[in-house]
């Protein structure tokens, strides 16, 4: 492979990485951004890696036609150069189809042998010739697979939401899903003046929130490092907006890890009374430490703990953010679709039952818990809240409408849905604790 195509060999090795070894694609992109030093390469790489990514399914259907047999069943190196191949010669107006096979080939030859690179010399150019050609599944005889395969998402998942929703809602939400991802900010109030990035846009329901147009450089710009800022979607502040901390309070984030709820509620305290951050993996709760510390925050204590520990009511508010299926935030982490199984959700909504139970026996006489997730779906949702409200006559719902009047996402619990309210798919239910 020519030493003068950095981007697209770093974007073939991260795709392999992701498959072979049991990491995200959060996890994996900066491993990326460090082996190229040009900027314009790290977009590009990035281009396609999301890309390949999130259009999987929609691409090996376009490429099976092609294949002697399914595209998922060929090599991973071949089925990382094709997608690679398919994604520029189909989506990428700025990239000559000519551009496209060849350097395909080439990765072929490096990562692959002669076979492979035929393979794909092959299948690429008819590609291009017959492109505009490709059927997909009839939209009226089979909803569930033409949506799947046209917009590029497990069937089990396409099945379960045109169970919940008609076709006419679930489309938008699946087309907001391959929409790349806006990087948003909070400000920082503690600081007495803080710097905006170029260009930036109030954006979400919340005062404080900026859309930034252009982030390259954000993360070594002097306002970042200074504090000016935290990087978070508006719609994951709704769960601390409707836990409300004051200041002088004692407030437990039971899963804490990268931060940024208990940076938002230390700073919504005005960094006056105490934050435990609390988290079960000590890389993570680094992370925390790191972002309190460059926030200025002095009232957050990051610890490592378990959120399942049992506790004793000892904290003015508890925020229970819980770890769930992620479906609320696929345009952000396309690769979670893949990662995710239907029968992966009962050990989720027990886990999520658990921690919900521990938040509340942490929680004093008239406090406030905010159980919240990333999830769209009911099972983690509603079902885990209703359930434990039932179970438990000491907790008492307070509709988020209460605290978020005339809002189309707000009625007895917080739940934006992608593509039908801005940003990000969130769940969130305040729950107090009756006095005695």
């Amino acid at each position: 492979m020519p030493a003068s195509d950095p981007a697209r060999t770093a974007a073939a090795l991260l795709l392999n990485d992701l498959e072979r070894h049991d990491r995200s694609l959060d996890e994996l992109l900066p491993d990326l951004d460090a082996k190229l030093s040009d900027g314009r390469d790290i977009r590009f790489a990035r281009q396609l890696v999301l890309g390949a990514v999130r259009w999987q399914k929609r691409l090996d259907w376009m490429l099976d036609p092609f294949c002697s047999r399914p595209v998922a069943e060929l090599s991973p190196w071949a089925r990382h150069i094709l997608r690679l191949g398919a994604y520029q010669l189909c989506w990428l107006d700025r990239v000559p189809d000519r551009a496209a096979v060849h350097t395909a080939v080439e990765l072929a030859k490096r990562f692959g042998h002669k076979g492979i690179a035929a393979l794909v010399n092959a299948v690429l150019r008819r590609l291009t010739r017959e492109r505009e050609h490709i059927a997909y599944p009839d939209p009226a005889r089979d909803p569930v697979r033409y949506l799947s395969v046209y917009y590029s998402h497990p069937e089990w998942l396409v099945a379960r939401w045109l169970e919940r929703w008609d076709a006419a809602f679930v489309t938008p939400l699946l087309a907001q899903n391959n929409q790349a991802a806006d990087l948003n900010i909070r400000l920082n109030p503690l600081r007495e003046t803080v710097e905006l990035p170029p260009n930036s846009q109030a954006v979400g329901p919340l005062p404080g929130f900026y859309k930034v147009p252009n982030p390259a450089g954000l993360f070594a710009a002097a306002a970042y490092r200074q504090g000016h800022f935290q990087v978070q979607d508006p719609n994951a502040a709704l769960a601390v907006a409707l836990l409300d901390p004051q200041p002088g309070e004692r407030l437990l984030d039971l899963c804490s890890a990268p931060g940024g709820k208990a940076t938002q509620s230390a700073a919504a305290m005005g960094d006056r009374g105490l934050v435990v951050a609390a988290d079960i993996s000590p890389a993570r709760i680094g992370r925390v430490r790191d972002n309190a510390r460059r926030l200025g925050l002095s009232s957050l204590r990051p610890v490592v703990r378990d959120g399942a520990t049992p506790g004793a009511g000892a904290f003015d508010r508890v925020l229970a953010d819980v770890p769930c299926s992620a479906t609320g935030v696929l345009g952000r982490r396309p690769d979670v679709r893949w990662r995710r199984a239907p029968d992966q959700l009962p050990s989720l909504v027990a886990r999520q039952q658990t921690l919900l139970g521990r938040a509340f026996e942490h929680l004093r006489p008239g406090g406030v818990l905010v159980y919240s997730t990333c999830s769209l779906e009911s099972e983690e949702n509603e079902a885990v809240v209703d359930g434990f409200l039932e179970r438990t006559p000491a907790a008492r719902l307070e509709p988020a409408a209460d605290a978020f009047p005339d809002r189309p996402w707000a009625d007895r619990f917080v739940q934006t849905i992608p593509g039908h309210h801005p940003g990000d798919g969130s769940f969130a239910a305040r729950i107090r604790k009756a006095q005695s």
